[in-house]
């Protein structure tokens, strides 16, 4: 039996994420395992603006992550892995980290680099969930 039944997978909507998203599944299918497919609406940008401007900002937000894990579920639908999925707002390493010691995750997958993950050749987010995390991360190229 393996260890890794329970897989959390960051998702963002980039290439990266979709290939994290891949390999997750792989590995649930190969072992029969879950996976949660996590998507973090991140901070809102630090200007201040009007209500109506962050409000339109927060919709917006939370309708793209609604898109992304529409993706994940279809992509896990069409694989006949069992798959949930989970929107969640805040700082994304952050969020990953908690949520995975919240759900008890055996493996984190996370891309490389995908929208948050902009300024360094790893990505801070990855780079702080793998220094971060509760249970082992398989970053994907």
């Amino acid at each position: 039996m393996s260890r890794f039944r329970r897989i959390l997978v960051a998702v963002d909507g980039s290439e990266p994420s979709r290939t994290a998203l891949q390999v997750a599944l792989d590995l649930a299918e190969a072992v029969g395992g879950e996976v949660e497919a996590l998507g973090v609406e991140g901070p809102l940008p630090l200007f201040a603006a009007t209500s109506g401007e962050v409000e339109e900002a927060v919709r917006e937000r939370a309708a793209y992550v609604r898109g992304v894990l529409d993706e994940a579920r279809s992509a896990g639908a069409a694989r006949g892995v069992a798959i949930t999925t989970t929107a969640l707002a805040g700082h994304p390493a952050e969020v990953i980290v908690r949520h995975a010691e919240e759900r008890r995750a055996d493996l984190i997958v996370v891309g490389h680099k995908g929208h948050f993950l902009q300024d360094f050749p790893l990505g801070s987010t990855a780079a702080r969930v793998t220094r971060h995390a509760p249970c082992p991360v398989l970053v994907v190229r």
